[in-house]
């Protein structure tokens, strides 16, 4: 079987990078190439109940905004930097704001595809730049940092591309709150160059008497625009760079008092 190449690997791993829910965005196990960036710029809604998305009153309605960028900073180190806004729709008083940060890089790696790295980050809340007000009403929200490891795997063949991520992380959780395990999972499958179906699996255990735990599914779809050339139009020098949009949902199936989440997500790299 023939395995997938490195540009497509690019591709989905860039996919992958919206994908995750806050806590920040995080990346899989594949460095960007030295020198490249991507910025991935993320909306959600979650509501409950479900029904509440096409009529009648939501117990809970929560929009959520991220702002993500990564970028090759030399070979095999990837460095990131975000931003989230989220407030609630129902409850004036439960808002949020954070900056985080990540650097990654490949320990090691065969020529058949097979990838794996480690990864720290961190995130700050960032509420009191607000108001007083805005930072009281996040008791729960303190400075963390996680450290985790990642193995990736990919192939491809006549019938499209396929790969593989996993992530498990452990989250220090300053202020006496319960630190936290978490594991994420993520398939896709590319049947050509536009098209990308992913599912993901985020897992969150939190440790010291924590109750919030949680499994959210995350399926996704993507879809690649590349530039159009006309029959009698020569093909553009250089790297081309073409705009993904990734429309999702996910649920938790251990707190479905959360209801569903729906997620739109813009990407570009430079």
């Amino acid at each position: 079987m023939h395995r997938l190449p490195s540009l497509t690997i690019t591709l989905a791993i860039a996919i992958l990078l919206s994908l995750w829910l806050p806590p920040p965005a995080v990346s899989g196990p594949w460095p960007r190439p030295e020198g490249s960036g991507q910025v991935i710029v993320t909306t959600i809604r979650q509501a409950a109940p479900i029904g509440s998305f096409v009529q009648g009153t939501a117990d809970s309605d929560t929009n959520f905004s991220e702002i993500f960028v990564e970028y090759g900073l030399v070979e095999d180190v990837t460095v990131g930097l975000s931003a989230f806004y989220q407030n609630s729709v129902s409850d004036r008083d439960d808002r949020s704001a954070a900056v985080t940060g990540l650097a990654r890089t490949r320990v090691w790696s065969n020529d058949r595809g097979d990838i794996a790295s480690v990864q720290a980050g961190f995130s700050y809340p960032v509420e009191s730049l607000f108001s007083d007000n805005f930072a009281e009403s996040q008791p729960d929200s303190t400075p963390e940092v996680d450290l985790r490891g990642l193995w990736g795997s990919s192939w491809w063949g006549d019938w499209g591309s396929a790969f593989v991520s996993t992530e498990l992380a452990w989250r220090w959780r300053s202020e006496g709150q319960p630190d936290e395990i978490r594991s994420d999972t993520t398939i896709g499958y590319q049947p050509g160059r536009c098209c990308l179906a992913l599912l993901g699996f985020n897992a969150l255990a939190p440790l010291s008497g924590g109750s919030d735990a949680g499994l959210k599914i995350a399926p996704s779809f993507a879809y690649t625009l590349w530039p159009e050339i006309d029959r009698n139009e020569k093909k553009p020098l250089g790297i081309v760079r073409p705009r993904t949009i990734q429309l999702g949902f996910f649920y938790d199936v251990l707190n479905t008092d959360d209801g569903l989440g729906v997620q739109v997500s813009v990407w570009n790299s430079f």
